[in-house]
């Protein structure tokens, strides 16, 4: 028995033939085939990662866009906080030095009012201290 590949070229048919051309051409459009699925697999694979690179490209941004945001919120509170103890400063300030000039006038009229009715002899230690005279306050010690 002769196998295929031993068969004479002269002793080949015509239907040999064609069938060989038909096998052939059969073959190129399998490997063409093939070769188109390839193309298509990688063109799908590459849109697929332009898409993933996309995505993480947009959750980036998403991701600076909040800080950006939790910055600015941030620095807002940050303000305002700022705001709020640098008026709660003046306030304190204000009442400090509306107490310090009450207390200079409370000292200022005990004063005139000892000049007035205190007799110009010295005092005794005991008189003095019958004298009730508002005490100074740190600031007006100083």
């Amino acid at each position: 028995m002769l196998s295929h590949n031993t068969i004479n070229s002269g002793t080949m048919s015509d239907s040999d033939d064609e069938r060989y051309e038909q096998e052939l051409v059969k073959r190129r459009e399998e490997a063409e085939a093939r070769l188109w699925e390839e193309e298509e697999q990688q063109w799908a694979e590459w849109k697929a990662r332009k898409e993933v690179r996309a995505a993480e490209k947009r959750q980036q941004e998403k991701e600076l866009r909040r800080r950006a945001e939790e910055e600015e919120v941030q620095r807002k509170v940050e303000e305002e906080e700022a705001r709020r103890r640098e008026e709660e400063c003046q306030r304190d300030l204000a009442h400090h030095i509306e107490a310090d000039h009450v207390a200079a006038i409370e000292q200022q009229c005990c004063k005139n009012w000892s000049k007035t009715f205190l007799p110009l002899s010295p005092l005794s230690d005991e008189d003095i201290n019958l004298i009730d005279l508002s005490p100074l306050t740190k600031r007006q010690c100083i």
